[in-house]
Parts: C-alpha cells; structure tokens; sequence
C-alpha cells in the first residue's frame, strides 16, 4: 500500500448559509445575494482521516447537493484506491449516465477534492504536493466582483481593490449593451494609471443574452479602454457566438465559468471561441478534470484562469490545483464581503503587492468544525438570486 492510498469509510453532506441582516444584501441590476450559501462534502478514510470539497453550484442550488451525495455512496463506500486522483474517473465511470455535467459533476468532484484534502493532511504535504508541487510561493491575483447599481457604486468598489494593492478589477455590465458602455466609460478614467480592468458580461446564464452585434459593440469599447479581457459575452450554450465575438474584436474574449465538464471545454475550444479558459475546480468536476481543460486551452493556445466564486473551501481547491499546473498564472480573488470564506480557512491568506500566496500547510488548509455548522446551519430561500432584488 502506497501512501497516497485511501478508502473512504464515511460521506457526508454539509450545507451552510451566511445569510446577510436585511438590508445589507449585496445587489446587482441582476440579482441579489442574500447569503453565501456553501454545498460541502465531507469524507472521512478508513483511518481517521478527514477532508473537505465543495460543490460550487451549491451558492445557488445547495438542497440538489445530498441526493446526489447519497447517489455516489454505493460507488465509494469500501473501494480502495491508490491515488486519490483515481477517484473522480472512477466515479465518471460508474455515474456517466446522469453524472456528465452540471451540480452532479461539481458534487462528483467535491468528493476527489475531499480525498485529496484528506490523503494530504495525513502525510503532512500541502494538496498542491499531490498535484505535482507548486510552481511559485506566489500567483498574481485580480479583484472579483464588481457589484452595485450605480456607476458610482461600481466605481468605489474598483478604487477599493486598488487601494489593496490588486492591480486588475474585474467588474459587471449592466442590463443593457448601451447602458454599459457608459458604464466603461465612467468607471475605467477614475482609475489610476497602469490599473487594468476586467469586463464581465454576465451573458453565459442570461435568460434573454444580448444579440451578437450587441456584445461585439461593448467588446470593441473594451478594446478601445485597453481591457485585460471580456468576459462571457454569449450564452454558455453558444459556441459559435463566442467564436464570432472572438473573430470581431481585438481584445480577449473568455468563457466559460459554469461549464461541468471537461467536454464543454474542449467544443468551445476547438470552436475557436475563447482566448481564456476559465474552468473552476468545483464546477468542472475535480481537480483532476481542471487540468485537463488548462491542458486543452494550452494546446489550443489559449490561457487558464480559473473561476473561483464560494466558500474557503472553493477558494483553497482552485488556489492548490492552480499553483500546481504549468498553464495557470493568474488567479481570480472574490473580494466581497463572503463570512464562509474566512471561517473555513485554517488561517488567513496572504495579499502580497497583488499576488496570493500559495500555502505550505497540510491539506486544502480548510476546516470544518461544530462551531461552525451551528454558526452556519443552512437556511433555504437565500443564496444568489438571479432576477430578484433585495428584500424591503
């Protein structure tokens, strides 16, 4: 027996809600989020050892999260595996009718995410050592989230992630195409010089997405400000859009965050529809599909960066897969206020001149304790809202 070798004798199911006093949602012109809700995955090994993965389709669905939980027992329960990087392809093996896309493939994940957590805490390695070791102590991180209903909300919130020291913002369009293109064209001149910017479209899930035309006019006034990227101008469905977005702009064009599977990927890429790949490891189904698809985009000539949006858990499973693989960069920081971020780390992260240090303690560096579950407990009818604004 080799000491990556485990046996999972327990699973559970953990769902948690940091749930915002009224009043102090965070709103958008899309939506409102009333709690971070988080979707976790506990294992514990046949000798004692635990470790934490998360669903991160669970901010918006988590009650979908322990029925498929309970799906995937009959299939983990007793087997023994060598490498708990074996765990996600054994599962995709034996669930591939049901299990190809979606929350089904971030719960699948979210197990192989948790074995890998707990193999490493019991040899006392950081989860990147099982991955192959990290590349750097550091990665460069840009500034998430960008919400608000006003310029003026959308601007502080830019020269805030400034004054931390990060030095790409990334922030939302408004409803409309016309509406935000002035947007751009407030917010990106009120930035300090050498800043750069990050336009999110918000289209890949949009009930109603902008015409092509539409998303190639505020494309070319992101190349005309010098964006970094633009980001997810068509449905997530749509490849050839993105391709003809793509082929019509000189900036690049990046998709796709929710996609569940490594296939999504490789047709976007092999349509020509992206310059950057943005899987997130709790979406995609693993780490272990992450790097496949941050291995397609380099053969396509295209960047990974990875999409990084829940709890600590989520955060420190993309932060290890990404520090580990030779294709991955730049790593995308949420900065809004999220209480289940800091109270599953183990100890706080390290913001260093815009770069995130890449932790060398045992694990994810993520815990659940029962201090936390009862801090937490999970409250229904929260989470993102997508077409709703806060309650009055």
């Amino acid at each position: 027996m080799n000491d990556n070798s485990l046996r999972v004798a327990a699973l559970r199911p953990v769902l948690l809600s940091a749930v915002y006093p009224p009043g102090e949602e965070l709103s958008w012109v899309g939506g409102v989020i009333r709690s971070w809700d988080a979707a976790l995955v506990e294992v514990t090994l046949d000798d004692g050892a635990t470790g934490l993965g998360e669903a991160g389709a669970g901010i918006m669905a988590p009650a979908a999260v322990p029925g498929i939980v309970e799906s995937l027992r009959p299939y983990l329960l007793g087997h023994r595996f060598g490498d708990p990087r074996e765990v996600g392809d054994h599962l995709r093996d034996r669930t591939a009718f049901w299990s190809r896309g979606g929350i089904a493939s971030g719960t699948l994940g979210a197990v192989e995410t948790a074995c890998l957590d707990a193999v490493a805490k019991r040899r006392g390695v950081p989860a990147h050592e099982l991955l192959g070791g990290r590349r750097s102590t550091h990665i460069e991180a840009y500034a998430s989230g960008g919400l608000g209903s006003s310029f003026a909300q959308v601007t502080a919130w830019a020269l805030d992630q400034v004054a931390a020291g990060l030095r790409t913002v990334k922030f939302r369009a408004m409803r409309d195409p016309d509406t935000t293109i002035a947007l751009i064209r407030h917010v990106v001149p009120r930035l300090p010089s050498g800043v750069r910017f990050v336009l999110d479209a918000v289209q890949g899930c949009a009930s109603e997405p902008w015409a092509i035309e539409d998303a190639v006019r505020v494309g070319e006034v992101c190349a005309e400000y010098g964006a970094r990227w633009f980001e997810e101008p068509c449905r997530a469905e749509n490849p050839a859009g993105y391709a003809a977005v793509r082929a019509a702009l000189d900036v690049p064009v990046s998709g796709v965050e929710s996609h569940g599977s490594v296939e999504d990927f490789r047709v976007l890429l092999d349509a020509g529809g992206v310059d950057i790949a943005q899987p997130d490891v709790t979406f995609v189904g693993g780490p272990v599909a992450f790097g496949r698809v941050a291995d397609l985009a380099a053969k396509a000539g295209a960047a990974c960066v990875p999409h990084v949006w829940g709890s600590g858990v989520t955060l420190m499973a993309n932060l290890h897969t990404s520090a580990a693989h030779p294709h991955v960069d730049l790593f995308e920081y949420c900065t809004l206020p999220n209480p289940l971020r800091e109270a599953l780390l183990d100890r706080e992260l390290r913001l260093e001149d815009g770069r995130l240090a890449v932790p060398d303690t045992p694990g994810l560096g993520v815990r659940l304790t029962p201090e936390t579950e009862q801090r937490f407990p999970y409250v229904p009818g929260g989470g993102h809202v997508i077409g709703a604004r806060e309650r009055t």
